[in-house]
């Protein structure tokens, strides 16, 4: 639709995580060397953040997010096709979820520690519901198993370490905007394990049979993301390889389930 804007500055790449790889900005970076990872959690040793904390700076980072991107208002098809499809899961399997679309032509969605949740346009486009929801429900399998909140606080610690814990007053409620926005980038651009990966990928299925949605949707997610990787027309996906392994494993999973 002609509707969708490019956004100034656009929240990065998590749903590359469904096919193994993301991109890294400078902190980033940082975050993915595992020398400097540790170096930089041995400088803040005295350093504490809370789960509290972390939901804290999700929501911060994310707040920050919605205000560089434009969110589809209610009147929005967009809008109105996420608030039918996400009805009734405000509170989902223990979280407090929120749901907004960025009208943003790239193939993208992420969730934060605190439990926002934002799809893109162009993934919207893209898929059907089954498909989309398998997308949402891996993401929000993040959450749940907490890697998004490993991944913040992370991102926190390795910024206190290069700008100097002192500075950053050892609380999240000191940061400045600047803080807040580069560490939420970080931390939705570092990439997740393997482990990570299946665990989210199998959140995914059961999300979908937990509100009766196709299961096979999932497959057919993992699909779309991995053709359209290849098709050089969207950006994220122009150079990353497709993850058959993947497509297999979540089959032997929907049918073990059955």
């Amino acid at each position: 639709m002609n509707t969708i804007a490019k956004p100034r500055i656009v929240a990065l790449a998590c749903t590359l995580c469904l096919i193994g790889t993301a991109h890294a900005g400078k902190l980033s970076d940082l975050l993915n060397n595992q020398n400097l990872q540790k170096a930089g959690v041995q400088a803040v040793q005295g350093l504490t953040i809370s789960d509290a904390q972390v939901a804290q700076l999700g929501a911060e980072s994310v707040a920050k997010m919605d205000q560089e991107n434009p969110v589809a208002p209610a009147s929005s098809p967009y809008a109105k096709r996420l608030a039918k499809l996400t009805q009734g899961m405000q509170n989902e399997d223990g979280m407090a979820l929120n749901f907004k679309v960025y009208l943003v032509k790239d193939i993208n969605a992420f969730a934060a520690p605190d439990g926002s949740v934002r799809v893109f346009a162009g993934l919207m486009d893209a898929m059907g519901d089954a498909e989309l929801m398998s997308v949402i429900g891996h993401e929000i399998g993040h959450v749940k198993h907490g890697h998004s909140k490993e991944h913040y606080r992370a991102a926190y610690l390795a910024s206190a370490a290069r700008t100097g814990a002192s500075a950053m007053g050892g609380t999240v409620g000191s940061l400045a905007a600047s803080d807040i926005g580069a560490i939420g980038e970080a931390a939705l651009n570092a990439k997740f394990s393997r482990a990570n990966e299946t665990q989210a990928d199998e959140y995914g299925v059961d999300f979908l049979r937990r509100h009766k949605l196709d299961p096979q949707g999932s497959v057919r997610a993992m699909q779309v993301l991995s053709a359209k990787g290849g098709s050089g027309k969207t950006g994220f996906f122009d150079d990353h390889p497709s993850s058959p392994e993947r497509v297999k494993h979540l089959q032997q999973y929907i049918a073990k389930k059955k």
